[in-house]
């Protein structure tokens, strides 16, 4: 059955006829004029779902999963082989791929033979549309109207007839979302944008199942409303504490959403979290105490860090490959590292912003990495510490003390972290059930952990070594990670794998990036 007929029984609608090309036209103008090649999959998805994956990943996993990919024209193809510097690559071969990929010179669409120029670069690849780069606060937005229209939509798959309508009304309801003045801009992204919408729609299905009357919907993105800013306590070190995007009323009580999305249950959770590690606004200044971590290891964090850089630059300058006239009088690294230093913050950012990714991700996997390496240092030095502070901060575990205090003046709010899962599917939209977590049952869980921290350890996620650890001479070794893997165990039970890397450009400080792993998933479920 198809959804206008679902929505009709749900919300009357006028049907028209849809010109056939008219609809791919309109439905592919979100992506015209951006095109996958082998420049970008070299960089990680800068926007949308997949923020921060390195794009030749994503390439790879949809090729591996028989995925379609759109065409510039409107069009899908599912793409069956690539071929590098002439050996190919079937969809059973992906793995290989992405790791020979740093190295090749030459990559091709084989079968079936398709240009680059042709491919699009969707959402999932960070795409934009028209020049406009799809903001992640659009999808917050689109839930929020959506909620606002109090109807599910709980068909597994939408035409795109069915998705104008929906969209069409949602955008019909953006002057109800309290917040939403100002940033007119991201309505004009609802347009035909079929991957938030799945997203959306699976959010707001899970949200109208808690509340089946909302009567306001307010969006955090710019401020917190008069109405909710005594939910969002202050936190030292930390803004906007109670994490939620979009917070829901029915007149009565109020329900907190952070919202995450994905493009199926069976894909790579979205982290929980994005913090630095370093700089200004690093999560480990929150440690520094009498009895936990020192400014003085933080400030060795920063130095082995501005020395890792300054060598970087200094190596650069100097390489065969670097002719630039401003340093050709440079020949060793001695010369070159004494240039460096003397270069003030906004010249050395432009040099760092000159050097290829691959010639620093290179120096992140090498012995050299004193960055690296003085960071696992400090981290394990403080380990427990470290590990309470940090999931105390990704789960909000503070926030209950402060909603029971709201909650004794009778004041009602309720947290959750919501994942919505769905994307397009050919000319469809495909839609699965929400992924919800409550803030009781996650704190539940949490507390059962607190009552014993010391047995909490951190350790090397399973599967994957810290850079220095790979013996490069061993057979069959793969070119070492330029990033930290770290995995939080409660005793021998896994709970959560954090990445600590760098999300394209190495300008930016590095971050922590975390998910929850099926044992800890579980964890929340249990009731005692």
């Amino acid at each position: 059955m198809s959804l206008i007929g679902y929505v009709r029984q749900v919300r009357p609608i006028q049907e028209s006829h849809v010109n056939h090309l008219d609809k791919i036209q309109n439905l592919y103008s979100l992506y015209e004029g951006s095109s996958l090649n082998r420049k970008e999959l070299i960089k990680p998805a800068g926007k949308g779902p997949n923020t921060g994956v390195p794009r030749i990943e994503i390439f790879a996993n949809k090729i591996s999963k028989g995925e379609e990919h759109m065409l510039d024209d409107g069009t899908t193809i599912v793409i069956k082989q690539i071929t590098m510097d002439g050996k190919t690559y079937a969809s059973k071969d992906m793995k290989s791929m992405v790791t020979d990929f740093e190295d090749a010179t030459k990559i091709s669409i084989t079968d079936p033979a398709t240009a680059w120029g042709d491919i699009a670069k969707t959402p999932e690849y960070g795409g934009e549309g028209g020049g406009t780069k799809i903001s992640t606060s659009t999808q917050e937005l689109m839930t929020a109207t959506i909620v606002l229209l109090g109807k599910k939509y709980n068909s597994k798959k939408i035409t795109v007839e069915d998705a104008a309508e929906i969209i069409k009304a949602a955008e019909g309801k953006w002057d109800a979302v309290e917040g939403s003045k100002g940033k007119e801009k991201l309505l004009k992204q609802f347009a035909n944008n079929w991957y938030d919408l799945a997203t959306a729609v699976s959010s707001a299905n899970a949200i109208l199942d808690m509340v089946p009357n909302p009567t306001k919907v307010y969006w955090t993105g710019q401020s917190w409303h008069d109405d909710i800013k005594i939910f969002n306590p202050d936190i030292v070190g930390v803004k906007d504490y109670n994490s939620s995007d979009i917070v829901v009323s029915d007149g009565k009580k109020f329900w907190g959403l952070s919202l995450k999305k994905k493009e199926s249950r069976d894909s790579t959770d979205p982290t929980l979290i994005n913090k630095p590690i370093s700089g200004s606004k690093s999560f480990l200044k929150s440690l520094i105490s009498d009895e936990g971590m020192s400014q003085a290891e933080l400030d060795s964090i920063e130095n082995k860090k501005n020395e890792f850089f300054t060598n970087i630059i200094a190596s650069y300058l100097i390489a065969p490959e670097n002719k630039r006239t401003t340093y050709k009088n440079l020949k060793t690294m001695r010369s070159a590292v004494a240039v460096v230093k003397k270069l003030d913050d906004k010249k050395r950012k432009e040099e760092i912003g000159r050097i290829p990714n691959k010639f620093v991700n290179t120096q992140l996997t090498t012995e050299a990495n004193l960055f690296w390496k003085e960071v696992d240092k400090v981290l394990k030095s403080h380990a427990e510490e470290f590990m309470v502070s940090f999931i105390k901060l990704v789960f909000r575990y503070e926030l209950k003390d402060h909603l029971e205090d709201l909650i004794a003046q009778g004041k009602t709010f309720e947290f959750y972290l919501l994942t919505g899962i769905g994307k397009r599917v050919g000319d469809e939209i495909g839609i699965e059930p929400a992924d919800v977590k409550d803030l009781p049952s996650t704190v539940q869980a949490l507390s059962r952990i607190f009552r014993n921290p010391s047995a909490l350890n951190l350790g090397d996620t399973p599967g994957r070594k810290l850079p220095w650890e790979v013996d490069l001479n061993a057979v069959g070794t793969k070119k070492p990670p330029a990033k930290l893997f770290y995995t939080i165990f409660y005793g021998k039970a896994p709970l959560l794998n954090l990445e600590i890397r760098y999300k394209g450009s190495k300008t930016v400080e590095p971050q922590f990036q975390c998910t929850a792993t099926p044992v800890f998933k579980t964890l929340m479920k249990v009731k005692k």
